[in-house]
């Protein structure tokens, strides 16, 4: 009997279950990672699991990039996950440049184990902390938002969302040279978190009137970019007033609910501003070709060790394998007291 392993699968919107099922063997390019931890993402994942993202309503045509109707690119039960740290444990007989016990992220569902090409994982080196390492992907998330706007030496930035990717945002504008640097979120935690991160300014949506408190901090100007990175149809709204004329608004989350609120009259049309989808598919293309996701991804692993302290104090919450469900009920809920979950399977 060949071994065995657990997997988290997503069974219906809002419903998963964790199997006990065989683990594939590797084949000669393949290795075995045994997982540490892995992180839920608060993004799109939970689109994912509440069952909003358009794969599983659609298809996506890979000659034309547009979403169909007629068929649907995943069904249930289905695995997801894409910030798996762990160590290898098993290498195929053609693997020449990994080895057993590497500390490395995979972007890999959740799970005890994953078995994948030996390339599609990234060493971690001599990282001290396995939590830190799960938040590769969401550094490279948020660095090619900072690309894709294309931030100008003493720009006023705006950053809607101070979730992860949010925190990350602002601490890599302040490195970038942005001039101000101003927050949005509705919890108090990360706002002060925002702060603490170099954010000049943070401001609560309701209570602070964000479109004209911007416009009073920038001279009447507003923003000269609004990076969005909430996914709420309500804040993509208030971006585009924020933005001042001729502004750039960079969207860089899924929209999984409803638009009612987004008014394309109004700011939009009279200011003319630029919204740009922020995808981390790929660079920028105004970059050139001396930009590439490697590129990108080397830099955002040196970026990991500047701000360890940093990633490692926005873990909130940690769950076993067999409690992942209380995990995304969690982040589900928009509890205030939660930043990053992960799924521990040291125990």
């Amino acid at each position: 009997m060949g071994a065995s392993t657990r997997s988290l699968y997503f069974t219906g919107p809002r419903d998963l279950e964790i199997r006990d099922e065989p683990l594939a063997e590797p084949g000669p390019e393949d290795i075995v990672v045994a997982a540490l931890v892995s992180g839920i993402s608060a993004g799109t994942e939970l689109n994912v699991f509440r069952g909003l993202a358009p794969q599983w309503r659609q298809h996506m045509d890979p000659a034309t990039r547009l979403f169909l109707d007629g068929g649907s690119d995943w069904s249930w039960p289905a695995r997801y996950g894409y910030a798996m740290v762990g160590r290898i444990e098993r290498v195929g007989s053609a693997v020449t440049d990994r080895k057993e016990g590497d500390l490395v992220f995979a972007y890999a569902p959740h799970g005890a184990h994953a078995v994948l090409p030996a390339r599609a994982v990234v060493p971690l080196g001599a990282l001290g902390d396995a939590e830190v390492g799960i938040f590769f992907a969401n550094l490279n998330t948020a660095y090619n938002g900072v690309l894709d706007a294309n931030i100008p030496l003493g720009a006023d930035v705006v950053v809607s969302g101070l979730g992860v990717i949010g925190q990350l945002v602002v601490r890599l504008l302040r490195r970038n040279g942005a001039r101000t640097v101003i927050g949005v979120d509705g919890i108090d935690l990360r706002r002060e978190l925002a702060l603490a991160g170099g954010a000049d300014h943070v401001l609560a949506p309701g209570t602070d009137k964000v479109a004209e408190t911007v416009r009073r901090l920038t001279d009447g100007r507003g923003a000269d970019v609004v990076i969005e990175v909430s996914g709420a149809a309500p804040a993509l709204n208030e971006a585009i007033r924020t933005a001042g004329y001729n502004g750039t608004v960079v969207a860089m989350s899924w929209y999984g609910g409803t638009f009612e609120s987004l008014s394309l009259s109004g700011e939009f049309h009279h200011n003319r501003p630029r919204i740009i989808s922020s995808q981390v598919g790929n660079v920028n293309p105004f970059l050139g070709p001396l930009w590439s996701t490697a590129r990108r991804g080397a830099i955002a692993r040196e970026f990991m060790d500047a701000y360890a302290g940093d990633l490692k104090g926005f873990v909130t919450h940690r769950v076993p394998l067999d409690e992942a469900a209380r995990g995304y009920r969690l982040l589900d809920q928009g509890s205030p007291e939660v930043m990053q979950v992960l799924i521990d399977y040291r125990a």
